[in-house]
């Protein structure tokens, strides 16, 4: 399993149209044959500080959602939500014994 952590630090100007652009992207990915699990996260201490926690199958599911029209789309669109470049972290998980 793959699990991916993509850390946004959004404008304050910008929180709404990003929490907007955001619906389509992780209910496409939720719809997805090869996701386990996608949220958006918000840090309580943090205003605008979010987390997207992804699980894959595998690095299959991973290949196929980065061609999907809702995540191509979010990319597009997204540069002028964030104050700093989004940090991406994926982590592989092991397999149950």
């Amino acid at each position: 399993m793959i699990i991916i952590h993509a850390l946004f630090k959004v404008k304050s100007e910008q929180r709404d149209a990003f929490l907007s652009a955001t619906k389509p992207l992780v209910a496409g990915s939720q719809a997805e044959g090869g996701n386990i699990s996608y949220n958006l996260l918000e840090n309580t201490q943090s205003p605008n500080t979010f987390m997207m926690i992804e699980e894959w199958k595998d690095q299959k599911a991973v290949d196929v959602h980065n061609q999907t029209s809702h995540f191509v789309h979010f990319g597009s669109i997204s540069a002028p939500f964030f104050e700093v470049p989004t940090r991406v972290t994926l982590f592989q998980a092991e397999k149950k014994q």
